[in-house]
């Protein structure tokens, strides 16, 4: 009778130690390394890992390049000045360039993760045999608006001949744009016009205000704050699709990173998709580091940047196409590089994260 007495609890101890084993078994699934490098896969399907919002994930750290001064990347730019990125675990060491051409470098050079510049440097690099990839685009447009004061006698491209005009920087994102249009207007821009450095900001505007140039190639939220002046007008704001701020990075980086890609692209399809509803998230975001400028300005400058930010943050292929188009114009590219070469957009989730 004594043995029988102390063989249930014994029983009851032995099966309670059993089930916790069982339970803590769960636990190197739940938590197991996130990073599947060169899975390719995406996390929102049923089976795509445990890496949904609900899921514990890694701190990471990513060192972003971006042009400085504009609000192209606008949706990254949100991300960062709101919190969105260090919520899901993402620390971005952000590094400013004046120049995508010097951005572009540091990413090759190793010391930048993911740029965000436009599709012609992913171009450049992929004729100079360096696998640089396009994952995503969050601008299909040029960004660049050619702003001339209000009395200018300029009413079109076609009167600019014989002109000086300004761009950010010679072979920028904005020079290539307005390059662009001057060509459909039939006018050689290497002949016709004379394209200078203008900067940005202030520089840009005192070169438009002082008769330097007759026009000069502006970003928001500047297009905005000199259109509000009265002093200033839009001559020429390229319609076209443009594959103008590629989310970019280099593949054997991606590889070692799928998961971290995968996260970073994940949430700023969600800022998008969050912002698209609401613009006056943005707005409120945006002011944070454009602190200098007006609400109601900024709310012009938001609503202009998000009408060309695509859904799902898709590479535009007639984007990507019309910007091919201008490299092998400038003789830059000799020979078409396939799309499909250029471009992975097998990370972009799915749905919203």
């Amino acid at each position: 009778m004594k043995r029988s007495k102390f063989a249930i609890p014994a029983l009851l101890v032995l099966i309670m130690i059993v089930l916790s084993a069982c339970g803590g078994n769960n636990a190197p699934e739940n938590n197991a390394p996130a990073d599947n490098a060169g899975s390719g896969t995406n996390n929102t399907g049923s089976e795509g890992g445990n890496t949904g919002a609900n899921a514990p994930q890694e701190d990471v750290t990513i060192r972003l390049g971006l042009v400085g001064g504009g609000m192209t990347p606008i949706i990254t730019q949100i991300g960062i000045s709101d919190g969105s990125f260090e919520k899901a675990g993402i620390h971005i060491e952000e590094k400013d360039f004046t120049a995508g051409a010097d951005m572009v470098q540091a990413l090759v050079g190793g010391s930048l993760d993911i740029t965000l510049g436009s599709y012609e440097h992913i171009l450049r690099q992929q004729k100079n045999g360096l696998d640089v990839k396009a994952y995503g685009e969050i601008f299909n447009g040029v960004g660049y608006t050619l702003i001339v004061k209000k009395d200018s006698k300029y009413q079109s491209l076609e009167d600019l001949k014989g002109t000086t005009l300004a761009v950010t920087k010679v072979g920028s994102l904005s020079d290539t744009g307005l390059r662009e249009g001057l060509k459909q207007a039939n006018i050689d821009a290497d002949k016709d016009v004379q394209i200078i450095n203008g900067g940005s900001g202030a520089t840009m505007l005192a070169a438009i205000q002082s008769g330097k140039v007759a026009g000069g190639m502006v970003s928001e939220p500047t297009i905005s704050q000199m259109l509000a002046t009265g002093e200033y007008r839009v001559l020429y704001d390229p319609p076209f699709e443009y594959a103008g701020i590629i989310i970019t990075a280099k593949t054997d980086w991606v590889e070692k990173n799928t998961e971290t890609m995968k996260r970073f692209l994940a949430v700023n399809n969600e800022i998008n998709e969050r912002v698209q509803k609401d613009p006056s998230i943005a707005v409120a975001a945006m002011l944070k580091t454009f602190d200098q400028i007006p609400e109601d300005v900024m709310q012009s400058a938001v609503k202009n940047q998000l009408a060309k930010v695509p859904a799902g943050l898709k590479v535009s292929e007639a984007g990507a196409e019309i910007v091919q188009q201008t490299q092998l114009d400038q003789g830059i590219l000799t020979e078409k590089i396939p799309f499909e070469q250029a471009v992975d957009m097998s990370l972009l989730p799915t749905t919203t994260p």
